[in-house]
């Protein structure tokens, strides 16, 4: 295994140091320049922080050492940090930063829209199902819902239940806080899921336990109901997760 630095470790333990007492310029002058405002909103830390304890280190391939860090408030509560550094001008520069273990975003504003024309399949979540729109008279799915079959014109359309398993059609890993839900949970991986029992529709969701793992296109999925959690609002989501021996 690959040697940690005695100097990197102290430039590590000394952010950390950094962070309890909320310098933010000397954690800036950390940050890979072009990932500063990245990196601001990745992960988030109790506030009232009285200390940090380095916890782990570990040389990867090309030259990043990854430190995981465990940051405790006056209430006795903590957070890890995974931070990720690499050589940078002649020093050390983080380059990605998250909370361990991996969770889940939630976007609050989630739910019906306001013409209702998806109602029905949120109705579905919140009862335990996925709901697809299909039209009564030609049958075929139509997703997303909309008030007329794009296939026919016609606007005798009707709700199924569909399973929700299906394969991966396109994915991407986000980095970037589009919301301040997200801020703490990134990075996360957005799926579209294509539904063999659905006519091959294409739903769109997040993929659970993604963490350090590499996502193909093909992949089978299975996909499980959330409800909200504690303190949020919203809908229940169907967050989607690889089927068993999928993974490499």
């Amino acid at each position: 295994m690959a040697h940690v630095p005695e100097a990197l470790i102290d430039l590590i333990v000394e952010h950390g140091r950094m962070t309890v007492a909320g310098d933010h310029d000397g954690l800036i002058a950390d940050f890979l320049p072009d990932r500063v405002g990245q990196l601001l909103t990745s992960a988030t830390v109790p506030a009232d922080l009285v200390r940090a304890q380095l916890v782990s280190t570990e040389a990867g391939p090309d030259g990043e050492v990854v430190a995981v860090t465990k940051y405790t408030d006056v209430r006795g509560e903590s957070v890890e940090l995974r931070a990720c550094w690499v050589p940078f001008g002649g020093s050390w520069r983080v380059t990605r930063v998250r909370n361990i273990p991996e969770t889940r975003p939630w976007m609050n504003e989630y739910g019906p829209s306001p013409d209702g024309v998806d109602q029905e399949h949120w109705a579905g979540l919140a009862n335990g199902e996925l709901r697809l729109q299909r039209c009564g008279d030609c049958t075929e799915w139509i997703w997303a819902p909309r008030p007329m079959c794009p296939h026919c014109r016609s606007l005798n359309t009707t709700w199924e239940t569909v399973d929700p398993a299906g394969r991966i059609y396109s994915w991407t890993r986000t980095w970037q806080n589009f919301s301040p839900e997200t801020a703490g949970h990134l990075p996360y991986v957005v799926v579209l899921v294509e539904l063999a029992q659905a006519g091959n529709s294409r739903v769109l969701g997040v993929l659970e336990d993604t963490d350090g793992r590499e996502v193909r296109i093909g992949m089978s999925v299975q996909g499980k109901i959330d409800t909200p959690p504690p303190g949020t609002t919203g809908s229940p989501l169907v967050r989607w997760h690889v089927a068993e021996g999928e993974w490499q």
